[in-house]
């Protein structure tokens, strides 16, 4: 750190202010290098989460005061079989898992399995046996997804956070937690949610798949505690109406991203275009075709930055405009600034809402819906679950175009058609998710400035970027483990790592002094460099 800071510091005074933050952060821990031969660090802070984390998992691990009887779970599987649902062998077996008494469960499942589905026949014998069933998301289109799979009712955990701050909606003994899309959970935020279960005495099931988005947050606590718990595995993917596009989902699942490309690809699905201006033109031409065509199927468009969002927005609505299908523009005031909206326009929430309207009707974060009246202080939208919402933008101006999203916001969401704009912000992470959303079709689109080739298209959505914790790095290094257990941060290791900047010197036993030392002999031979130029 100390030839880092030498090596991208103007004068001794940066060199000093960097070297002087490092030190005012004595809780930072040296970890080692990650399979990439980077350096990571983390805090003191982090790694007592990870250790609170893993307690409260191992607490309901061992405890069993969530039982569910079998004459619950056959009555349970009898009423879907009379809808219609038949569980798979896979579906079954999980239904087993989270049913099975024990206050933790974990069910990772491939994209498109049907985890909402078994998770609804699970809260019919979960509320047969006297439990109260709750779900919650990262995400407000994941918890919107959840409740409409399960009939589960879902919030985010945001929202359920906040009403525990106000002393409001505490889990108790009697109550059975679905946390879906857990990998998106930051550790910070799982942990906080566990050991408040865990306090409580509740069940939690945590529902996901490693593979997807990572959290935006810090650490891969979903993934810690599948390695260290197991779980129930849900792999036949069912979202997809044709095999081979199962297959292809099965692929981005495991790793196979070129793969599923070639699939697509193979099938007429991937467009290359000269630029990315291009292949936004190709991409909302083929959208407009299709919507005129099949009005009543749902599609949505996907990418990876805001600000291609945004653009794609824009050239979806004058294509909307072109055809007549908008009426009149109404400027309007939102938070992300004015936007033009109109009767007939798609429209995505953006905040969560659960009291809107004053009926009782609420909204979450990537809720969508269209226009049936706009004002420039009001709007009235028909949601896509059927319900009618009307809101003064005084008291609700978080909206948005909704014809495209990011990627990040379509995790859990379902639609008959999806639309991707490939862009170099991608990895097999996001891939994975973007490619997996639709049940009839996919196409996916990009520009040769962006990619020069299909091959390094597929090399960019390869990219494997997964989280890590701090425990993780004590199967790589010994030290990590002594240092965890010792309390050893990186102000103690700054002796070391002064030493190998100036090997020649003998270190103080001060750290403090011997960054004194590091950073005289530094600036030296800065200058002797600089006159060397």
């Amino acid at each position: 750190m100390a030839m880092f800071a030498h090596r991208h510091s103007d004068g001794l005074d940066q060199f000093n202010a960097v070297m002087g933050a490092m030190r005012g952060a004595p809780d930072l821990v040296e970890l080692g290098q990650d399979g990439r031969g980077e350096d990571r660090f983390t805090t003191q802070a982090m790694i007592e989460a990870e250790q609170r984390l893993h307690r409260a998992a191992e607490l309901m691990a061992e405890r069993q005061r969530h039982e569910v009887n079998d004459a619950d779970r056959k009555a349970a599987l009898a009423r879907a079989e009379l809808r219609g649902l038949v569980l798979s062998g896979e579906q079954a077996d999980a239904l087993a898992h989270v049913t099975d008494g024990r206050d933790l469960g974990v069910v990772v499942g491939y994209a498109g399995t049907g985890k909402s589905a078994m998770l609804g026949v699970a809260r019919e014998a979960w509320e047969a046996a006297g439990y109260e069933v709750r779900g919650v998301a990262l995400s407000g289109i994941a918890a919107e997804n959840l409740e409409g799979g399960s009939g589960i009712a879902s919030r985010t955990i945001a929202s359920m956070e906040h009403g525990w701050g106000q002393g409001r909606d505490a889990l108790t003994a009697r109550d059975v937690l679905v946390i879906d899309e857990a990998g998106m959970a930051g550790t910070r935020q799982l942990e906080r949610v566990l050991s408040h279960a865990a306090e409580a005495g509740a069940k939690v099931v945590l529902v996901g798949d490693p593979q997807q988005l990572q959290s935006i947050e810090a650490g891969a606590a979903f993934r810690s505690l599948v390695e260290r718990h197991g779980g129930a595995e849900i792999g036949e993917v069912r979202r997809q109406r044709e095999g081979w596009q199962r297959d292809a989902t099965r692929d981005l699942a495991t790793g196979r991203t070129g793969e599923a490309i070639q699939a697509y690809d193979t099938h007429g699905m991937v467009h290359e275009a000269s630029t990315r201006h291009q292949a936004r033109e190709n991409l909302i031409g083929r959208w407009d075709r299709d919507r005129q065509a099949s009005p009543d199927l749902s599609r949505i468009i996907l990418t990876h930055t805001n600000a291609e969002v945004q653009a794609l927005n824009d050239a979806a609505r004058e294509r909307m405009r072109a055809a007549g299908d908008l009426d009149d523009d109404v400027r309007v005031t939102t938070q992300r600034g004015d936007r033009s909206f109109a009767r007939g326009d798609r429209i995505m929430f953006l905040q969560n809402e659960r009291r809107l309207g004053g009926d009782g009707l609420g909204v979450k974060n990537s809720t969508l819906g269209t226009i049936e009246h706009v004002s420039p202080q009001s709007i009235t939208v028909r949601t896509d679950d059927g319900r009618s919402v009307s809101f003064d933008l005084k008291d609700y101006d978080r909206i948005d175009h909704g014809y495209a999203a990011t990627i990040h916001k379509a995790q859990g969401m379902t639609v008959d058609r999806a639309l991707v704009l490939a862009t170099p912000g991608l990895d097999a992470h996001s891939s994975y998710v973007a490619l997996s959303r639709h049940r009839d079709s996919l196409d996916l689109h990009y520009g040769r400035d962006d990619f020069a080739s299909e091959e390094r298209l597929v090399r960019t959505l390869s990219r494997d970027r997964a989280k890590d914790m701090a425990t993780d790095y004590e199967r790589l290094d010994p030290a990590q483990g002594y240092a965890e257990r010792r309390g050893i941060t990186f102000r103690e290791r700054v002796v070391e790592i002064v030493r190998k900047v100036v090997p020649e010197r003998t270190v103080a036993a001060d750290p403090a002094a011997a960054l004194r030392d590091a950073r005289r002999d530094a600036l030296i031979r800065h200058a002797r460099a600089a006159d060397a130029i």
